[in-house]
């Protein structure tokens, strides 16, 4: 067990990568807190890891965008634990998905408030939050997550890609900043791949651009030759929470750029196939 005394809290663990991440850190035997916006979902995710790890996991409901209830969840896991040795920033959302042009100013600015205030407000709060309690202890192990458009022009995710741009600039500013203290608090960006997870399954198509069905069928294309699997993508994260991490600021990958390359690859003459 290489996390056998390990404390993290991960934000938006109840489903998806965050609740695949929860998992392999508590087999690894870490000491976890999990949570997310949805009540239903933390109590029926902390029944669910309680019955195979015990008291080693906790939980609470935790909307990142909302700095007061981030404080609560890092207060509550330093009451049931004695610290916090690892965040993993995973909350985040999606709204739309299609052209920039065809939503209304309106529509823009409920999408960018809620979509930044989760993703990138969210992960600010959640690092501030437990940079207080990491100098205490001189040490920390922190990982925020990239996303599609984060490092490179992505279209389609706009509102989404700009909140991933502006994490991956947060983060590898503030690695830069923590290589000027005297503390072993280190930061490192995860970029997971194409999972299919609730954040692809939420996102609602434009529907002035493209039908669903047809939309449906070209993402199901998509991920039968381009998906990563979500065990093997979260296991890469493992090495970098751990104290032996030197990596301060990194970006570091889930997938397979080749095979992300390949993957688009048939894709294309799949669809080619299906036009001719």
């Amino acid at each position: 067990m290489r996390m056998k005394n390990e404390i993290a809290i991960i934000t938006g663990s109840t489903s998806g990568i965050g609740k695949k991440l929860a998992e392999l850190f508590l087999k690894e035997g870490a000491k976890v807190a999990i949570c997310s916006r949805n009540e239903d979902k933390v109590n029926k995710t902390l029944a669910e890891f309680k019955e195979k790890f015990g008291n080693n996991v906790i939980g609470a409901v935790c909307d990142v965008s909302d700095p007061i209830a981030v404080k609560n969840i890092v207060d509550k896991t330093i009451e049931a634990f004695g610290g916090v040795r690892i965040l993993v920033a995973c909350a985040g959302l999606n709204l739309t998905y299609g052209p920039f042009e065809y939503l209304s100013l309106e529509r823009v600015n409920q999408d960018a408030n809620k979509v930044i205030g989760a993703n990138l407000i969210g992960t600010i709060n959640s690092i501030s939050a437990v940079i207080p309690q990491m100098k205490k202890q001189g040490y920390g192990r922190i990982i925020s997550l990239g996303g599609g458009g984060a490092d490179r022009p992505l279209e389609h995710m706009t509102i989404y890609s700009a909140s991933k741009g502006g994490v991956f600039a947060f983060s590898k500013c503030l690695a830069e900043e923590f290589k000027q203290n005297p503390y072993d608090i280190k930061i490192n960006i995860f970029m997971p791949g194409m999972i299919y997870t609730n954040l692809m399954r939420n996102s609602q198509v434009i529907k002035e651009w493209k039908d669903e069905d047809e939309f449906q069928k070209e993402l199901d294309l998509i991920m039968k030759h381009v998906a990563t699997d979500i065990e093997e993508s979260c296991s890469k994260v493992i090495p970098f929470v751990l104290p032996r991490c030197k990596s301060n600021g990194k970006v570091f990958r889930g997938f397979s750029v080749m095979k992300l390359i390949k993957g688009f690859r048939r894709v294309a003459k799949e669809r080619k196939k299906m036009e001719n």
